[in-house]
């Protein structure tokens, strides 16, 4: 991946994933004890409580507690549930299934074996995340984990995105360009047009085909509108990318000149992430302002004030709940 989408990805930490739906009936799910409604299906909050209660048992989680910091093993716990009800459907319709000798590869790992101690020096942003995992259990874990490669290697080098590309230096001025887009797709060129006239240096490029990695990075539904947080933007020195998906293509076959050598094996499971990005857009996912809210480009939930903070997809209007 070398073009301007590279550096977009590496922020995004895999985020594991697992189980536990309630099917839908009558009129549709039923919002009462409801963590989230995706589609068809519910995640209650008890299914939720129960994966904090296991996680607070666990004594590298004491400082999480004192530091009232649990919300955040509850809203991780949210987003690996939602995933893996995405995931597990979305691997059924595609035929991917676990490899056998895979998983047994990830058992003799034992990647859950060292126990984690009160006083550990793990970041928080990997603590939590473990911790979820390991209350989920392993073979909720490494079954996501394997299938979630799968889709990164059925999709990587297949899937191409036009899209037109603007940078602007604000974010109140990237929110308003990415909702008029969103609002009037056919204008996308001359809206992004007029924003750059206000750059010191416009960065405009209009249906640009994206291979490889980025294809897969870009999976939404058409008009899509990405707000991505840039390293370089008009003025050289931050802002925000402004990306509007025009069409998305799914070849039989990866090119001859799609070029992967550059994606390891660790960035599988969070491509494999990206490819679930329009089906849990299209399912309407909603949820408990109680957790916070989904961001669609992060693929988990976030606090709602720091919603824009790392990037953010506007829908298209056809895919709004």
């Amino acid at each position: 991946m070398t073009s301007v989408l590279h550096r977009a990805v590496a922020p995004f930490a895999a985020v594991i994933a697992l189980v536990a739906t309630l099917s839908a009936c009558g009129n549709g799910p039923s919002q009462v004890n409801s963590a989230v409604i995706l589609g068809d299906h519910v995640i209650s909050v008890d299914q939720v409580q129960n994966l904090v209660d296991k996680v607070v048992k666990e004594p590298a989680a004491r400082g999480l507690a004192q530091q009232h910091k649990l919300d955040l093993v509850a809203r991780e716990a949210v987003g690996q549930l939602v995933v893996h009800e995405m995931l597990t459907d979305v691997a059924r319709r595609e035929g991917v299934r676990v490899d056998d000798d895979k998983l047994a590869d990830l058992r003799a790992q034992n990647p859950f074996g060292q126990k984690l101690t009160a006083g550990s020096d793990v970041p928080t942003e990997q603590l939590v995340p473990e911790l979820v995992s390991r209350a989920r259990g392993f073979d909720a874990y490494a079954n996501d984990q394997l299938l979630l490669d799968g889709l990164a290697k059925k999709h990587l080098g297949r899937e191409s995105a036009k899209y037109n590309l603007v940078v602007v230096d604000k974010a109140d001025e990237a929110r308003a360009l990415a909702e008029k887009i969103a609002a009037n797709p056919s204008q996308s060129a001359a809206l992004m047009r007029a924003a750059s006239q206000k750059s010191a240096q416009p960065v405009v490029q209009l249906d640009k085909d994206a291979t490889g990695g980025d294809g897969v990075y870009l999976a939404a539904p058409k008009n899509s509108v990405f707000v991505l947080p840039s390293s370089q933007g008009a003025t050289g020195g931050g802002g925000y990318q402004i990306v509007h998906v025009l069409s998305t293509e799914t070849a039989s076959s990866v090119p001859s000149d799609v070029d992967l050598s550059q994606i390891t094996e660790d960035q599988l499971p969070t491509l494999g992430r990206f490819v679930l990005r329009p089906h849990i857009i299209d399912s309407g996912i909603k949820i408990s302002p109680r957790y916070g809210v989904w961001n669609d480009l992060m693929l988990t939930v976030v606090p709602k004030n720091e919603a824009e903070v790392s990037g953010y997809v506007v829908r298209p209007k056809s895919s709004t709940p």
